[in-house]
């Protein structure tokens, strides 16, 4: 990828005879269709096309030069339908203001990035807007499918300004999205499940409740009112605690605890699983991945990148995949992909357990509803009717909101947004607790990169403000700038500690000074070439000021005696300058008090009565004057 004011200015040089053929003015955009269409070398005039190499005939774009087969790669717009049609347009991305259709402001387009093999537009580097805090005032907008250009305006779908949104689950979410998998869509695959065991609450008798809770484990302690534990979180209940809470009135407080117990136990399962598959491939070597991989479920399809399915979504992945995955560049894709599977699969036997505990209790009271939705978070917000909010989405549902859900008919729905709200918590945990180290590869998926990361050709990896794709993460591995990448998305070492963050650290100084001095090394020179180049302009300019003096003074009398070093006189006042006097001068290093001493009054002579004796060497002879009238 590379940005297009970068290359203006650049050379373009032929491959058959190595010379230079001219430079690039601008690039030709087609911004309808999202492509490059060439490089102008000449904007042409009234009586001339305009000259442009068409992309198709750039061989290479270098870090220093733009290589063509030859001239002949040159052509003009009267060769060239769509590059003169471009160029008619007169339209310019550059300044436009980016606006999604639901009215997001994702700022000015300051340029264009593309891709330098072919054309193809990946994105806008814009400034101000939406994001622009979160990157130094610049950011990364990815293009969309359509672009719709106005005067002012450039309209993109709001998806573009979602696919901006930095994952706070960086590598985690990465993967899952790389798999097709979403963690909180499983999750909320089994609130749906659970809202559906919960359409017919009816009543449960106390026995079939005391029955359901022995030998579960309970999420929470159970008080008696005169504050005695009957059971403590994380014990087993038994059937002595549920006779002793029924006793008590809590045995609707014990269900409740209970069920959450089975929650936990069943999210604690997927996490441990998803931890136990993360560690297996961690830091892991290409053969170690390919093992991995092997027997797993793919999460999502795997293509090369010539359009080839490599392995299909649901599919049971085998060597030969993996061999093939790791020769097309794929395999770290492939291992999101098995990732995805294994926590699709152990998101799914969660989501089971779920619903096979709350089938459990589908005929509870509402006193039981009541006792079980207090306290709890509610998912979504819950509405009368008549449209009165009984409770937000996100609050803490109280007493009093679950007499008014029961007096309003809602109290079903009350307890599907408060089962919503346990998952969403057992998901957030889970979550936290899965994440990847932030200093590896993986963890980069879904990050917004703080600089640009660049390959070592020049070319661009990922922009500043881009949020990072497993196609950039891969492409960073294969180029070689994955701790690059890693410090774009971080900062630098984060989250490393002791003796490794120090020399992580250390690392960093020294990169950076190491940067800094190269740097510092390349503006040092820059300056000196400029102050060279400078210095030559204003010799040349005063040299060129110095001979107009001179041509100016050049037969006008001086105002004082011009003497030589040896004090004979040069010129006398009044005396008129001549080329000899001027020399004289010159050698005697006094020119600039002779072209200072001029006269410059206009004097108000006769020509012919101020005529030199002398006849002038250039003209005509005696001879040929005429010396008489010519006859009538």
């Amino acid at each position: 990828m590379i940005k297009g004011k970068e290359i203006l200015g650049r050379s373009i040089i032929a491959i058959s005879t190595g010379e230079k053929i001219d430079s690039v003015h601008d690039v030709i955009f087609d911004h309808q269709a999202n492509q490059v269409l060439g490089l102008l070398v000449d904007e042409g005039g009234w009586f001339s096309a305009a000259k442009a190499v068409p992309f198709g005939q750039i061989r290479s774009i270098g870090e220093d030069a733009i290589m063509v087969a030859d001239a002949d790669a040159v052509t003009t717009t009267r060769e060239d339908g769509r590059l003169k049609e471009a160029l008619e347009s007169k339209s310019s991305l550059i300044g436009l203001t980016l606006m999604t259709t639901d009215g997001q402001n994702l700022g000015k387009i300051a340029d264009v990035f593309f891709d330098e093999h072919t054309g193809r537009v990946e994105g806008y580097e814009a400034t101000g807007g939406l994001f622009a805090d979160m990157s130094s005032g610049r950011t990364f907008v990815p293009v969309p499918e359509s672009v719709q250009i106005g005067q002012d305006t450039a309209i993109v779908p709001v998806e573009v300004a979602n696919a901006m949104q930095e994952q706070e689950d960086g590598g985690l979410k990465g993967a899952l999205q790389s798999a097709g998998q979403s963690v909180a869509g499983v999750y909320y695959d089994a609130a749906d499940s659970v809202k559906g065991a919960y359409g017919n609450i009816a009543e449960a008798t106390r026995e079939r409740q005391k029955e359901y809770v022995v030998g579960k484990t309970a999420g929470g302690d159970i008080t008696a009112e005169d504050g005695r534990v009957i059971v403590s979180k994380g014990e087993t209940i038994t059937a002595a605690q549920a006779d002793e809470a029924e006793t008590a009135g809590k045995l609707a407080a014990l269900a409740t605890a209970a069920t959450g117990g089975v929650i936990a136990d069943a999210y604690g399962s997927a996490r441990d699983r998803v931890q136990e598959s993360y560690e297996d491939v961690k830091d892991a070597t290409a053969e170690r991945q390919k093992a991995y991989v092997t027997g797993k479920t793919a999460g999502s399809d795997i293509t090369a990148a010539d359009g080839h399915l490599i392995v299909a979504q649901g599919e049971t992945i085998t060597a030969t995949h993996a061999d093939e995955a790791e020769t097309a560049g794929k395999l770290a894709a492939l291992s999101a992909a098995a990732t995805g599977g294994v926590i699709a699969d152990a998101y799914g036997s969660a989501r089971d357990r779920v619903q096979e505990s709350y089938a459990d209790v589908k005929d509870a009271t509402a006193e039981r509803q009541k006792a079980y939705v207090t306290g709890k978070t509610a998912s979504s917000e819950i509405r009368t009717d008549t449209g009165e909010v009984i409770v937000p989405a996100g609050a803490t549902i109280t007493t009093f909101q679950a007499d008014r859900a029961e007096q309003t008919g809602k109290l079903a729905a009350l307890t599907a947004a408060a089962t919503g709200g346990a998952i969403s918590g057992g998901v957030q945990t889970l979550r936290e607790r899965t994440k990847l180290d932030p200093n590896t590869l993986e963890a980069t998926v879904g990050r917004r990169v703080r600089s640009d990361v660049r390959a070592p050709g020049g070319s661009l990896v990922a922009a500043q403000g881009q949020i990072v794709t497993q196609a950039i993460a891969d492409r960073a591995r294969h180029l070689g700038v994955q701790q690059a990448l890693i410090d774009a998305t971080t900062g630098g070492a984060a989250g490393t500690s002791g003796p490794a963050a120090g020399a992580a650290v250390a690392g960093g100084l020294a990169s950076v000074s190491e940067g800094a001095g190269n740097l510092l090394d390349r503006a040092k020179n820059w300056l000196g070439d400029k102050r060279e180049q400078a210095g030559e302009v204003i010799d040349q300019r005063q040299q060129e000021a110095e001979e107009q003096k001179v041509r100016d003074a050049l037969g006008r009398p001086v105002t004082r005696v011009i003497l030589a070093p040896d004090d004979s006189i040069i010129l006398n006042i009044g005396e008129i300058v001549t080329n000899r006097a001027v020399q004289a001068a010159r050698d005697g290093n006094v020119l600039d008090i002779l072209v200072s001493s001029v006269s410059k009054e206009t004097p108000h002579i006769d020509p012919l009565a101020s005529r030199p004796d002398a006849t002038g060497e250039a003209a005509l002879p005696e001879q040929d004057a005429p010396d008489s009238q010519p006859p009538r």
